[in-house]
């Protein structure tokens, strides 16, 4: 009879009720040391990657120019010192308000990475 009384028992008992703790803000939850050290691992990751990527591209342009084969040069964006600054140009159109244009057009083509246009 003990027997078929532990198992009822067993089988008949509820849970406990588990002490109740208040529920948790949403500023409370933080990713906490664990979410910092992937998203750092991650962008250290990130870092060493490029810096492996800038390296191995200057060594295959390197070996490129070495053997004769044309690398064409990096595309950048140049500034022309040769004309006055926006605002001293401005400034120099008078009250007209009519923008002064430069002496040389701007046809689209990227500026030498020297920063000037060659004589044309």
């Amino acid at each position: 009879m003990s027997l078929a009384l532990l198992v009822g028992l067993v089988a008949d008992v509820d849970p406990s009720p588990s002490p109740s703790t208040p529920p948790l803000e949403d500023w409370e939850v933080t990713p906490g040391l664990t979410g910092f050290l992937a998203t750092f691992g991650v962008a250290v990751a990130a870092v060493l990657l490029f810096l492996s990527l800038s390296r191995h591209m200057r060594k295959a342009n390197a070996y490129a120019r070495a053997h004769g084969i044309e690398v064409p040069e990096r595309r950048t964006i140049g500034f022309r010192r040769d004309h006055p600054e926006p605002e001293r140009a401005a400034a120099s159109a008078g009250e007209s308000g009519t923008p002064v244009s430069p002496d040389v057009p701007d046809d689209g083509t990227p500026d030498e990475p020297g920063g000037g246009r060659p004589p044309s």
